[in-house]
């Protein structure tokens, strides 16, 4: 089974519409790629992890279940150095798949057989997915999220 590692902010870059989100509400970002990619793992089977940088907010809801998904928020260290670290820990390096398109950590997880792909092949395919996404969908949102969406799109 194939592990994604993601590079969380590269990849919320390479998709406009999160780029956009992430100038009003970072933890909205976040979440909508996590939940993006918790549907795209869900349905290809198989593990992601998503790297960010910096600290865990104190609002990020712990209770959100995002399996098979893994969130890492990389402080103290780079979300690049959290990233060459998974790889440089993992016995399975042929099976992980690094999501990025900083040219330092492509040729890391090159020289370590990690299969790699851009930020903007992955955006595609979370393009694809949403594409073929049902208009019910089997993932609620928090009380916190809807007040947040909300917030940004204004109450009707």
């Amino acid at each position: 089974m194939n592990h994604l590692i993601i590079d969380g902010y590269n990849v919320i870059h390479a998709i406009p519409t999160l780029q956009k989100t992430l100038l009003h509400d970072l933890n909205v970002a976040r979440e909508l790629l996590i939940h993006s990619t918790a549907q795209l793992t869900h349905k290809r089977k198989f593990r992601a992890t998503v790297v960010f940088d910096g600290i865990e907010p104190t609002e990020h809801n712990k209770h959100t279940v995002h399996a098979p998904i893994h969130v890492i928020f990389s402080s103290p260290v780079s979300a690049d150095t959290r990233i060459k670290q998974l790889i440089k820990n993992s016995k399975q390096r042929t099976s992980l798949v690094i999501i990025s398109s900083d040219r330092e950590i492509i040729s890391f997880a090159t020289a370590y057989s990690c299969q790699t792909h851009t930020a903007k092949h992955f955006a595609n395919l979370l393009a694809e997915e949403d594409d073929t996404v049902t208009e019910k969908s089997d993932i609620s949102l928090t009380p916190h999220q809807i007040k947040e969406w909300l917030k940004i799109f204004g109450e009707k």
